[in-house]
């Protein structure tokens, strides 16, 4: 995949504040750690559904154009998922199941290019992650029906990234561009972005309503939401609001009643904070205690914490020189989905840059 120059930028941002910070001393043990199984090669965005007993995935094409594909849990019995509307030329991704496994929430690019007066619209511009040009779906699991739940401004200012289901499928949360990314600024290099919330209707036409939004500070900033709670009061996101630096992004938890936003980590780099079946933990990705290996960016390792941020353990160790995890060369934990309260399907992504990488299954 075509490399931007942000991330040129943020390559050297993080190589000199990595170099620069002092380490605490790590808590947990090095000697016990989670099982990390590879599940598989080359897809990403693996989501587990226990009412159908499947995983739905994604994998990019020879053009680097992904596609929504579903399979048994031990990765048999692979197909396709598509919509007869959507162009085999655009992004497709899979976002959330709704409980029933019936419902799959998913992100689509748009099929109509325009002329915009200062941006010319390329194919890398939609990627998963960086969303530009993309919008909100709902398919059913056999593909017959979908349906579109937003209509975001044809535009380089507007997309749609990460987003999260609660656990009963009666609320859905997204990321939504609102400022297109700003070359060289360390706070909004990928883009501006909100929190979004609603609730969900399925019923014979799928739709969304109570639509709240949340920006914390009320400052322009970077950032993803990546789980709601069991209890549907509050999400978690990571956020450059108060650093100001995508490179230095903790994990917040935000008050969906009150907007009240709360800091649950302070070290390095923090993302995709997801909370257990149960709501009692939330495992999370961070730089922090990250070796960085001879020519490579700062990777990160999957830990977990209780859920007023205590009690942070290491689950992963594969940023460790010479550790058993470790192949020694960049490993980038990225988003999971739970099976259970102790296991979940995670992608780790093995180049600095794009996508590129596998989806392992990681027990702890």
């Amino acid at each position: 995949m075509k490399k931007s120059p942000l991330f040129s930028f943020l390559v050297i941002c993080t190589l000199f504040i990595a170099g620069c910070k002092d380490k605490p001393v790590q808590p947990g043990d090095p000697e016990e750690y989670a099982l990390i199984e590879s599940w598989k090669d080359g897809v990403m965005g693996a989501l587990y559904n226990e009412a159908t007993g499947s995983v739905v995935y994604n994998r990019p094409d020879a053009n680097g154009v992904y596609h929504i594909f579903i399979s048994a849990p031990d990765g048999t019995g692979e197909t396709a998922l598509t919509y007869s509307l959507w162009p085999d030329d655009r992004q497709q991704w899979a976002e959330e199941w709704d409980p029933t496994g019936q419902f799959l929430f998913c992100y689509v690019e748009k099929t109509d290019y325009v002329n915009e007066p200062d941006h010319t619209r390329i194919p890398d511009d939609a990627i998963p992650g960086y969303g530009a040009y993309t919008d909100l779906w709902i398919i059913k699991r056999d593909g017959s029906q979908a349906w579109q739940l937003t209509n975001f401004p044809n535009d380089y200012d507007n997309g749609i990234i990460h987003g999260a289901i609660s656990n009963d499928g009666t609320k859905f949360a997204w990321t939504e561009r609102i400022q297109a990314p700003v070359f060289l600024d360390p706070n909004l290099g990928a883009g501006a972005y909100v929190f979004k919330v609603a609730d969900v209707t399925y019923g014979s036409t799928p739709s969304l309503s109570n639509i709240q939004t949340y920006q914390p500070g009320g400052v322009l900033a970077g950032g993803e939401v990546e789980s709601i709670s069991p209890d549907k009061t509050d999400i978690l996101v990571y956020s450059s609001f108060e650093s100001q630096s995508m490179i230095a992004t903790p994990i917040y938890r935000i008050d969906l009643a009150t907007g009240a936003t709360t800091k649950l980590t302070e070290e390095s780099f923090a993302q995709s904070p997801t909370y257990t079946p149960d709501g009692q933990k939330i495992v999370y990705m961070t730089g922090a205690y990250c070796d960085i290996f001879f020519g490579q960016l700062q990777g990160a390792d999957w830990w977990i914490m209780d859920r007023d941020g205590s009690n942070k353990k290491r689950l992963t160790y594969m940023n460790v020189k010479n550790h058993a995890q470790s192949v020694n060369s960049y490993r980038l934990a990225g988003s999971l989905s739970f099976i259970n309260n102790t296991s979940f399907y995670g992608g780790i992504m093995t180049a600095s840059f794009g996508l590129t990488g596998f989806t392992a299954k990681v027990s702890f």
